[in-house]
């Protein structure tokens, strides 16, 4: 009698209006990998950081999402995403040293309307960074960590900013709060994504006064991301446009550092039918300091390029990538070049899960300071400062288990 009165309490409770939805699902990854970082060679003003084993978290998520039939064609849907901290529980998002800091909703998180015409969705979402994932996706999908991917050369410029553009070595795009996006329909395998961010940051809604003369320079983000994918063919071109970084409205007329940035990033693949599959990355980013009032306008230039190679046999994928960046343009008597190279190795023991193995080596100039892109495998979260040291070469081999659900 005691079992059947629980089993109606139960009953009664998912079926109260809070849970009419027409469709709710639960998905996600864990990818947990062991690895040895290191990064010896600095050149100038520095040291490098000890070699170390250690746990890291690859970019484990769980996503809860649901869509609801509006008829004439229309489908409402939501997402709510969140970093999960596998090893220290502070996730992909979190700080080193930092316990429980996982919270709800750090990834690809939004509420949208969907037709024939294509999506419309707000909240929060990833922008131009990760549009490289069907000519390269190591490090973003499969076995492989984070430290795989091509995206240690071309997600920055591998040098140190000035002071008013500093947190721009990492800026090449990212999960872009404030966001409004749209995906167009697909004819014949292109389609169109479109981004536009408020800002970045939390922004305060305050209505602050602009200093005399001045106009309130707040920040503003531009995204736009045609591609084409059909049969052996993935083509790509991503645009990013990122204005007075980081400001809401500037305080001082004229003095105060807004920088901007413009980030371009083409890509080709074909994929052979015996599962060759051959890449080529192109990468081209320009920052501006934005010190235009103090008779210091800078502006920083960068191309970098990539080849990713894969080979796919039955459950084994083997990856091999070469990608160099260029030196910065502005950067008198610094060589900030680098060259990586990366060799991987994955098992598909099912659909859903997958073991990999990576090595990965960057090889700085004696000015460049490249690092392993993504805050969960970089080798800075152990150097002081949060960067290694110019000339420094990271290196990383990773043993890594992935497997989605």
């Amino acid at each position: 009698m005691q079992k059947k009165l629980i089993a109606a309490a139960v009953a009664g409770l998912l079926s109260v209006p809070a849970f009419a939805q027409s469709n709710v699902t639960i998905s996600g990854q864990l990818r947990v990998g062991i690895d040895h970082v290191s990064a010896g060679g600095a050149t100038i003003n520095g040291t490098s950081p000890i070699s170390r084993w250690r746990m890291i978290d690859n970019n484990s998520n769980i996503r809860f999402a649901g869509t609801e039939g509006l008829g004439g064609g229309l489908t409402a849907w939501w997402q709510v995403e969140s970093a999960i901290g596998t090893s220290d529980n502070n996730g992909t998002a979190g700080a080193q040293g930092n316990a429980n800091i996982t919270s709800i909703g750090t990834r690809n998180t939004a509420v949208g309307i969907k037709g024939a015409w294509g999506n419309v969705y707000v909240g929060k979402w990833d922008m131009h960074y990760s549009t490289l994932a069907g000519v390269d996706g190591n490090g973003l999908v499969g076995g492989l960590a984070m430290g795989a991917s091509s995206l240690n050369l071309l997600h920055n410029q591998g040098v140190a900013f000035t002071a008013a553009a500093a947190g721009l070595n990492s800026g090449a795009g990212g999960r872009l709060n404030n966001a409004l996006m749209y995906d167009s329909p697909t004819w014949n395998g292109f389609n169109v994504r479109l981004g536009y961010s408020f800002s970045a940051a939390n922004e305060s809604l305050a209505n602050v006064t602009a200093a005399p003369g001045d106009s309130a320079r707040k920040e503003s983000n531009y995204w736009i991301n045609p591609q084409y994918n059909n049969g052996p063919w993935h083509a790509f071109y991503s645009y990013m446009a990122r204005n007075n970084i980081g400001n809401l409205t500037s305080t001082v007329a004229g003095t105060v550092g807004d920088p901007d940035a413009r980030f371009h990033r083409a890509g080709l693949a074909y994929t052979f039918a015996m599962g060759l599959k051959l890449g080529l990355l192109w990468d081209r980013n320009s920052i501006n300091d934005g010190i235009n009032g103090a008779g210091l306008d800078t502006t920083f230039k960068r191309t970098a390029w990539a080849i990713p190679v894969q080979y796919m046999m039955g459950p084994h994928t083997f990856n091999f990538t070469y990608a160099r960046a260029g030196d910065s343009s502005n950067t008198p008597g610094m060589d900030t070049s680098a060259k990586m190279y990366m060799l991987g190795y994955t098992y598909s023991l099912s659909k859903r899960t997958h073991l990999g193995v990576n090595w990965t080596k960057i090889n700085n100039a004696a000015a460049g300071t490249y690092d392993l892109w993504h805050p969960s495998s970089n080798v800075s979260a152990q150097a002081t400062g949060g960067m290694i040291s110019p000339g420094s070469d990271p290196r990383q081999f990773g043993v890594n288990l992935h497997h989605s659900f």
